[in-house]
């Protein structure tokens, strides 16, 4: 069986973080005032059947692939001192892949076994769903400056929460695509398949980042942050530099659109050879005999370059709804995700005389 350079059969790393960059779009160079409490909730639906896998053009899922995922973001703004804000979020996440089953290999050769019965018990079922608690993230930021511009440092932390993190098709062994062939038989089973959409990367980022801000009288605001992640575990390390922009109008609606870049700058290790597909439109049918397969050794990185926008409608003085979509156009190891969220805001004071 003569397997090539890679192309994935399934999506590892596929979960686009719409709940991290929720977490992300909350952070803001204007620090809360002192005595003063944020408190958000936002759902989001996610849905991809397209991925990108080596930074070039997306392609579908074989097999008919589909990802969806959904989610509640709970998010914590708190303001305690002057120019010092801290920020807590939880994300309640579901997430499911479904394909079309598959049998890869033929009977061995003298197999004195029925052809059907080795059929049936080589099907290959990729479809997965889990839910669970996501990446919890904490944050700090610190106002360096109000005037001429905002200026805040940010130090931001997301840890994961014991869920089982991506690996390869069939595992995190093999790691190499040489040890994978030597052995096929044993690494191609029922069995072995694994999660490849999961609920995170199930490992620890810190990041250290600037974010500066500048509103017009004329309602107009411009945001610019730039951070350095690093993660920990063996995965690649992350620049991320985002711009947004919005338009007030009147008192109670904003108009806002975003683009957020994540780059990995450093070699992530591997966790596993991701079984690939030549042409991924081709049927499951024509997968029998190891047909339309090539390797991928699959490392803990990824790339994404996600644009959005929204409204948000202020309701009251406190309180105010944030209607927003996004959608991953360029990537690496990432699904082409389409992503709509819906998110209540409530502000209010703790602190009298603050």
């Amino acid at each position: 069986m003569k397997l090539r350079t890679p192309r994935s059969l399934v999506a590892a790393l596929c979960a686009a973080p719409l709940l991290v960059l929720s977490s992300r779009a909350s952070a803001s160079p204007w620090t809360l005032p002192r005595g003063t409490i944020a408190l958000s909730g936002t759902f989001g639906y996610q849905s991809a059947t397209r991925e990108f896998l080596d930074g070039g053009r997306a392609q579908n899922f074989p097999l008919r692939g589909a990802y969806t995922g959904t989610g509640f973001y709970l998010g914590l703004r708190v303001a305690f001192l002057d120019g010092l804000e801290l920020e807590f979020g939880l994300p309640i996440r579901q997430v499911s892949y479904t394909s079309d089953s598959v049998i890869l290999l033929e009977p061995p050769e003298g197999s004195t076994e029925r052809a059907i019965d080795y059929y049936q018990r080589n099907i290959l079922n990729f479809s997965r769903t889990n839910s669970g608690i996501g990446d919890l993230n904490l944050a700090a930021r610190y106002r360096l400056l109000q005037q001429p511009f905002a200026l805040a440092a940010e130090v931001r932390v997301k840890a994961p929460t014991g869920y089982t993190g991506p690996q390869g098709t069939f595992g995190d062994r093999p790691s190499s695509n040489a040890a994978f062939l030597a052995d096929v038989r044993r690494w191609v089973t029922p069995e072995n398949v694994r999660d490849d959409v999961t609920l995170g990367d199930g490992q620890l980022d810190t990041s250290l980042g600037l974010l500066f801000g500048y509103s017009f009288r004329t309602q107009t605001f411009v945001r610019a942050d730039a951070a350095y992640n690093v993660r920990f575990g063996g995965a690649g390390h992350q620049v991320i530099s985002a711009v947004r922009a919005g338009q007030g109008i009147g008192r109670w609606l904003l108009l806002y659109g975003w683009a957020q870049l994540t780059y990995t700058v450093t070699q992530g290790r591997v966790i596993g050879v991701s079984v690939a597909a030549q042409d991924p439109n081709v049927p499951a049918t024509e997968y029998l005999g190891a047909n339309n397969l090539l390797l991928r050794e699959l490392r803990l990185e990824r790339d994404a370059l996600d644009i959005g926008g929204g409204v948000i409608v202020r309701l009251t003085p406190e309180v105010e709804l944030n209607l927003g979509y996004s959608r991953t156009v360029w990537g690496r190891n990432t699904a082409a995700t389409d992503s709509l969220s819906l998110g209540l805001g409530v502000r209010t004071r703790f602190m009298q005389g603050s």
